[in-house]
């Protein structure tokens, strides 16, 4: 998305009133499964696969996955109300199959709707957006707080996140994980997509590493994409630490491994064996429409991108995972293309990913 386009959506969502003037949407309560917008006995995008020879394990897996989706409300309040008439659940549903489906043969999925922070807060300028991710973030401390003592029956558990979701996701592990006797259950995290700043690491995460190998367990597992040589020009976005919340320099050095080599050095590396791409596929939905305002109900699914050949290295400066190859050079014929891969993080590499979790699995358990 270009600056004049994203400068007229943010002008168009912006919330009327400050935080503290708004009506903020009723408390979820997690025992009611309907506030949930994935588990295991609900059919859902969370089973879809590219096609018929994937296997799909909805039920009885020895672990859990805890997933935090990603912004998707667009509309003029600093919080969704979590309404599935609105077009706000349809994007949960869409990111349910990009992205918790790579989750689908090998643990029980599990994913909280909560009252996430309109896509402004990012943008905000006062404390409002901040504010308005605090309220995200209660609903995600509550809802695993559910979901550990009424759900997971002691299970080995992976917590999973990206962009808003990552952002959620690293607050929850220092919060609620880090320290405690849960850690040892936790088989790794994969918070992606939100930035991790080298920096204040060791700082926000002293006692959970970050990964290192294709199979580290306990660890955390964070990457952002983007074309070969492309820089992010947004100067500044929101960062949560333990003491409170700043504001970070997007241009530093961030966390982040390779998710074709699943390691932190900088060479270029070609798809492995377990790559596989996808994109979304639905007959009269627009995927990139972020006005829209009423779940529309078309049918969705997911399928194999017609182009897989690409190579990823970590930038040495900035840690962002930059792409190249065919598969970016089709992408480019994409209308918004700008170089900026971040709405395809997990899409990108939903292969490399579903095998990924089971060798963290296998070397946990």
């Amino acid at each position: 998305m270009d600056d004049e386009k994203l400068y007229n959506l943010l002008d168009y969502i912006k919330p009327t009133n400050s935080f503290i003037d708004s009506a903020q949407p009723s408390k979820p309560d997690y025992s009611n499964m309907d506030n949930w917008a994935a588990y295991p006995q609900k059919n859902g995008q969370q089973f879809y696969t590219p096609d018929q020879s994937y296997t799909v394990n909805k039920l009885n897996n020895e672990v859990d996955v805890f997933y935090i989706h990603p912004t998707g409300f667009f509309e003029k309040a600093w919080n969704s109300t979590m309404d599935k008439s609105r077009s706000a659940y349809e994007r949960t549903e869409v990111m349910l199959a990009n992205q918790a489906t790579a989750f689908n043969d090998s643990c029980n999925i599990y994913a909280p709707e909560f009252r996430q922070a309109t896509y402004y807060s990012f943008f905000a300028k006062d404390a409002d957006g901040t504010l308005a991710l605090d309220l995200a973030y209660e609903d995600i401390e509550a809802s695993f707080k559910f979901f550990i003592e009424n759900l997971n029956s002691g299970r080995p558990f992976i917590i999973y996140g990206h962009s808003q979701g990552g952002l959620l996701a690293q607050r929850l592990i220092a919060n609620e994980v880090q320290g405690k006797p849960l850690q040892e259950r936790m088989v790794c995290a994969y918070a992606i997509g939100y930035i991790i700043p080298e920096v204040y690491y060791d700082g926000l995460f002293p006692l959970i590493p970050a990964s290192k190998s294709y199979n580290d367990t306990n660890c955390i597992v964070s990457w952002s994409t983007v074309a070969e040589g492309f820089k992010r020009e947004r100067e500044k976005t929101v960062f949560w630490r333990p003491s409170g919340w700043t504001v970070e320099l997007m241009k530093q050095k961030i966390v982040a491994t390779n998710p074709f080599s699943w390691l932190n050095s900088s060479e270029w590396v070609d798809q492995n064996m377990s790559h596989l791409s996808i994109i979304n596929k639905a007959n009269g939905y627009d995927f990139s429409d972020r006005l829209a305002v009423e779940h529309t109900g078309i049918a969705k699914s997911i399928s194999v991108t017609k182009t897989q050949e690409c190579s990823a290295s970590l930038n040495k400066d900035s840690g962002l995972v930059e792409l190249k190859g065919p598969l970016v050079e089709r992408m480019r014929n994409m209308a918004n293309f700008s170089g900026d891969l971040h709405s395809f993080d997990i899409m990108l590499f939903w292969g490399s990913l579903r095998q990924n979790a089971k060798d963290r699995i296998n070397a946990f358990l």
